[in-house]
């Protein structure tokens, strides 16, 4: 069995199916990583990526690469939200600096260097 031809055989789509897994794995790190904002966006982007690289020529792309992309895509676009959101929060609310004084009483003696 390991001289037939079908067992040596270079299998090009295993490449192709490699970069629609990584694609998949980004595309859930990026959904997860929703809870800290702005770490979902690389990862989203680098799903696309992935996604991208999997296609064959001229076909679509595979199971794991679309779902991939959807992830991704989810990742990038609520992770742009949430990030733009918390700093409209952070530079047009003056209660989160109360808050942040709250919390970290120091905050300012460190920043202005002691």
């Amino acid at each position: 069995m390991e001289n037939s031809p079908e067992y040596n055989a270079y299998n090009p789509d295993k490449a192709r199916n490699s970069f629609g897994n990584a694609a998949l794995i980004m595309g859930i790190l990026s959904t997860v990583l929703l809870c800290t904002g702005i770490l979902s966006i690389p990862f989203g982007a680098l799903g696309l990526l992935f996604a991208i690289l999997s296609r064959k020529n001229g076909t679509g792309f595979s199971s794991s690469a679309l779902t991939g992309v959807v992830l991704s895509a989810t990742g990038i676009v609520l992770g742009s939200a949430l990030t733009a959101f918390a700093v409209y929060r952070i530079l047009y609310d003056p209660t989160v600096w109360e808050q942040i004084n709250e919390l970290y009483p120091d905050f300012y003696r460190y920043m202005n260097g002691f």
